[in-house]
């Protein structure tokens, strides 16, 4: 069956996602000492354990201790075992509190309320498991690194992979050309001040870094520094945009803002330090909550508007100028963008197998920067999907054989160290 590949699909990352590789299972140690049985329990690997939990979907005619799960699993105890006891291997409080912090991040965006969120982010029993879950995850990444660091692949290596595995060659994806017109909804000056007013109360309650902290974490939608009481540090003022830069140099270190709005939504920034080119600030961040009715009527208006496209064949440069007097809608043009297929989103993808190019699709709703909005999406041009040639993709084809041959290689570094560790099968 052929593969179809992208750039980030090749990463170390893609392999960690996915289950360790395959290691084979030798026989297994008798309970010589008596020991007593532990239920639930399927192996013991050196401190560490393996839990008939762990091993989800098994063939209960088949014996799972010689599944493709539980080898996995047990590849990865023995890398989790030997990185700890590996000296060199060393994991630094920024690298795992960055970690954890990606993982706050994805777990907020879970919670529909928000302040049982800050129990669980209060709850100092759940994130010292949690921290010593993505421990071990780290150590194992470690490992993995150090184990497959010397493995490279030759040219002759990847056209032997060419010759000899046809159905295992990548795909490039297809690629496609496509312009967008995005549709926000125009807030009412109502629901502006509504948001106004909740920020000043905000900031009538913060006193100090600490209720700033707590703030961001309960309120602000930016998910890269809300769970970091929103603080960002070291930011270029050359790479912020004009609203911040000029209510940044407005204030004084450990003055709060009022309340300002950008293309993201609505904000208020405490200034922690300035220097000479770049700053830190604390910073939450609310995003427009649309009504019903704003967002209704923005669907009509971009209902009309594409049917007034295809009538009037109006062009796309000219959409902002058209559209820069109405009431009802704020207009984005984005023209000529070429991305893969597989970039698009959902909604977007359940109508364009059927398109040709010139068409759009319907307007359908979308979530932009955070924020409701109705597309439009024009296919311009594709170039189809064609698998990776060694002449024109030699380094994705490269990276491609390298990393089937780091699996090859744990496989068989867990297969010669099984030899030589003691461990136990319980339920098997």
């Amino acid at each position: 069956m052929n593969i179809c590949i992208s750039m980030e699909n090749l990463n170390r990352k893609f392999f960690f996602i996915v289950l360790f590789l395959f290691c084979v299972i030798h026989n297994c140690f008798s309970y010589s000492s008596g020991l007593e049985k532990l239920s639930g329990i399927s192996v013991v690997v050196g401190d560490d354990i393996i839990l008939d939990s762990e091993i989800i979907n098994r063939n209960e005619t088949k014996s799972f201790c010689n599944t493709d799960m539980f080898n996995n699993i047990l590849t990865q105890k023995l890398m989790l075992y030997y990185a700890k006891k590996d000296k060199s291997i060393k994991i630094s409080d920024q690298e795992l509190e960055l970690r954890i912090q990606e993982f706050l991040s994805e777990m907020k965006k879970k919670y529909k309320n928000q302040e049982e969120f800050l129990m669980q982010f209060q709850n100092k029993e759940f994130l010292k498991e949690l921290t010593e879950e993505i421990k071990k995850q780290k150590y194992i990444e470690k490992l993995y690194d150090k184990i497959t660091d010397d493995v490279e692949a030759t040219p002759k290596e990847v056209k032997h992979f060419l010759n000899q595995k046809q159905n295992q060659i990548p795909y490039i994806p297809k690629k496609i050309c496509v312009s967008y017109i995005i549709f926000y909804p125009k807030l009412s000056k109502i629901t502006k001040k509504k948001i106004i007013d909740f920020l000043n109360q905000i900031k009538k309650e913060i006193h100090s870094d600490i209720d700033f902290s707590t703030k961001a974490i309960l309120f602000s939608e930016d998910d890269s520094s809300a769970l970091n009481g929103g603080l960002i540090q070291g930011t270029k003022i050359n790479n912020l945009s004009q609203e911040f830069v000029h209510l940044v140099l407005s204030l004084k270190e450990g003055e709060i803002s009022k309340p300002f709005e950008t293309d993201l939504g609505f904000h208020i920034i405490k200034l922690e330090k300035k220097r000479k080119d770049d700053i830190d600030f604390r910073h939450i961040l609310i995003k427009p909550k649309y009504s019903k009715n704003e967002l209704y009527k923005t669907k009509l208006f971009s209902e009309f508007f594409k049917k007034r496209m295809i009538h009037q064949k109006i062009n796309l440069d000219k959409i902002p100028n058209l559209l820069n007097q109405n009431k009802i809608v704020d207009v984005i043009v984005r023209n000529s963008i070429w991305m893969e297929e597989n970039q698009l989103s959902k909604n977007t993808k359940k109508e364009f197998p059927f398109f040709k190019k010139g068409e759009m699709t319907n307007p359908h709703k979308e979530i932009i920067n955070g924020k409701e909005a109705f597309v439009i999406v024009k296919l311009l041009d594709e170039i189809p999907s064609k698998p990776l040639s060694f002449e024109e993709n030699y380094n994705l084809l490269k990276n491609f054989v390298k990393n089937i041959k780091k699996k090859e290689k744990i496989k068989n570094w867990a297969k010669d160290i099984l030899k030589n560790t003691y461990y136990v099968k319980i339920n098997c």
